[in-house]
């Protein structure tokens, strides 16, 4: 850590904060596979001024537990990447990694490739489904609100210090 007078401002172990990592077990006591565990690089707990929550989780087999989420809700709008890791010059953004499902209201839709998903504030979607995973990729979750709540089976959850405990 350089002592700097913005050093607050970084999540790094390297300026003595490493991101929050997620439990190895997910909210109904699972324990996580097949992915990296989720890394989380600002949220209220990390930046209690800031307006976004930003995780993230390399995925590099089938999670035993599979789908990941059930169908759940935000009350903030949620950006959500498929991004492959980078391989080859040039092959970043038509590259093909594997296979998703995501619904959306309900609605599946198919993932393949490099992907950037806008889902606005109470729309309600999930579950997150892999298929098939030919390389490693990065799921990438961006709340627009610095606390991530979700309501799902009709319980609303609240990601705190790595683990999601309910509010009811």
């Amino acid at each position: 850590m350089s002592g700097k007078k913005w050093d607050h401002l970084f999540v790094s172990p390297s300026y003595g904060r490493p991101p929050v990592l997620d439990s190895l077990f997910d909210g109904y006591g699972n324990l996580k596979t097949g992915r990296t565990l989720g890394q989380t690089y600002a949220n209220d707990e990390l930046f209690p001024e800031g307006k976004v929550n930003f995780s993230l989780s390399w995925f590099f087999e089938i999670p035993a537990v599979n789908p990941i989420v059930g169908e759940h809700v935000h009350d903030a709008d949620e950006i959500v990447f498929y991004m492959p890791s980078f391989n080859h010059k040039d092959d970043d953004v038509n590259a093909v990694w594997g296979e998703a499902t995501i619904y959306l209201e309900g609605e599946p839709y198919k993932v393949t490739d490099n992907c950037c998903i806008y889902i606005p504030g109470g729309l309600p979607h999930g579950p997150f489904e892999w298929n098939r995973i030919d390389r490693p990729h990065l799921f990438l979750t961006v709340m627009m609100s610095s606390d991530y709540t979700r309501t799902e089976g009709g319980r609303k959850w609240k990601h705190v210090g790595g683990a999601y405990v309910t509010l009811d």
